[in-house]
């Protein structure tokens, strides 16, 4: 068991590092020349840990040929994202969320599930890419998140774990003294990690801190006159950083108040005060996280 999660994490860290060295030549970069307003990063950093992940994914071999494909649709949709200069325009970007929450709709329900939960499953996985997505605000913010999660899935935190220091810990310095880490989950990630919550019930409580943090946000960018998929500084881990508070730091606090939910629909079998009692020490802690961080516009 041990030497399987080793083999899993390592593929992680492996395929990470190769590609990492190949990612100007697949054109998977991010400079953050096209939104210099919400990214402070002095030098480009490579896009590829969703494919590292991917690689973890086979090497686990836990998935079905369906669940595979729903899984590769949703991380060829968001490197192709990552590849355009300007990314997707947000209708057809959502058009292609359609398709891959239809792909997981026909991967559950050639599992035995009704269509009509099958369905729902595949709105969530749609629901669940661009939370995931937005909340890749900061430096292992999404990653760290779902991870909280995955207690009761060990290959999948093996497979986040090899990838993490990519993008937490791993860091390069420039002349400036600023610093960037060696790789970007990018929308490939993002949206393969979306898909993978989606998947498996036992996570989807991860997706309570992102979701609130989507809908303040929104509503805020509409009343400011906004949209609410246009990205900006406002995050919660954004708060964090402008309080002071670093990559690891801004990551460790961000899970730890995606835990209780995390452990709470975990848990729900087990007792029937768990769910909603880790939904709301989430939304609390939540709520007092705003009041003690500057708004860091």
């Amino acid at each position: 068991m041990i030497g399987d999660l080793a083999l899993i994490a390592l593929a992680a860290a492996a395929a990470t590092w190769a590609l990492v060295l190949g990612a100007r030549h697949l054109g998977l970069v991010d400079d953050g020349a096209e939104a210099p307003e919400r990214k402070s990063q002095r030098r480009a950093v490579p896009l590829v840990g969703g494919l590292g992940l991917f690689a973890a994914l086979l090497v686990a071999r836990l998935h079905t040929a369906p669940e595979l494909g729903a899984l590769a649709g949703a991380l060829a949709l968001g490197v192709l994202d990552d590849r355009l200069p300007r990314g997707l325009r947000p209708g057809a970007k959502l058009a292609g969320q359609l398709v891959v929450g239809l792909g997981c709709a026909a991967a559950v329900s050639a599992g035995g599930v009704p269509w009509s939960e099958a369905l729902a499953l595949g709105l969530l996985a749609v629901a669940a890419m661009n939370l995931i997505n937005t909340f890749d605000h900061a430096d292992g913010a999404a990653t760290g998140v779902v991870l909280v999660g995955t207690w009761p899935l060990p290959w999948l935190s093996a497979a986040l774990l090899g990838w993490l220091p990519f993008n937490l810990v791993l860091r390069r310095r420039d002349a400036a003294g600023g610093s960037t880490p060696w790789a970007y989950l990018g929308d490939g990630g993002s949206h393969l990690l979306g898909v993978l919550v989606a998947l498996e019930p036992r996570l989807w409580g991860v997706l309570a801190l992102p979701a609130l943090d989507l809908a303040r946000l929104s509503i805020l960018r509409w009343r400011s006159g906004s949209r609410p998929w246009i990205g900006d500084r406002r995050h919660l881990g954004h708060r964090f950083q402008a309080a002071g508070v670093g990559p690891l730091g801004t990551a460790a606090w961000l899970a730890l108040l995606a835990a209780p939910a995390a452990l709470g629909v975990a848990c729900a079998d087990l007792h029937p005060a768990a769910l909603g009692s880790g939904l709301a020490a989430t939304g609390l802690g939540f709520a007092l996280a705003l009041r003690g961080t500057p708004d860091a516009r």
